[in-house]
């Protein structure tokens, strides 16, 4: 399917903008959701034993995690939502939606570095680099 590319009006650039803002919600909750559940205290123990969930869903850092990821579901929504708003790009929203989310990725990794120490050798970041590059290469027209 071709589309015509023509230039964005007002209210098409104002739903851009919009979609920009709740990019960066989705990928500031669903960061910090991840970090949250990747306390090493949180989850090295035994989670295959009963009491060890019942712990884990009574946590505040889980509780607060799940809090999040629901925020992050919201904001997808209304991500999809305003894509569906932009005429030329209302026949591709939902896939849209997924490929823009995917960007939360390079959140995930910076949060992961500052807050739970973690990092990438070097065949990682090459392949997390390769990914990154996939993306765009998918959003670029």
């Amino acid at each position: 399917m071709k589309y015509k590319l023509t230039k964005p009006d007002k209210s098409s650039s104002n739903m851009i903008a919009l979609t920009f803002a709740l990019v960066i919600v989705y990928c500031l909750a669903t960061a910090f959701s991840i970090v949250l559940l990747g306390q090493r205290s949180l989850i090295s123990g035994n989670l295959f034993q009963f009491k060890n969930i019942i712990s884990l869903v009574f946590n505040w850092r889980f509780i607060l995690s799940m809090s999040l990821a629901i925020l992050s579901r919201i904001s997808f929504i209304l991500i999809n939502s305003t894509l569906l708003k932009i005429p030329y790009l209302s026949d591709i929203a939902t896939t849209l939606s997924v490929i823009i989310t995917l960007t939360s990725i390079i959140f995930i990794l910076i949060a992961n570095h500052y807050f739970l120490k973690e990092s990438l050798n070097i065949k990682q970041a090459i392949g997390a680099f390769i990914v990154l590059m996939g993306i765009f290469i998918m959003l670029n027209k």
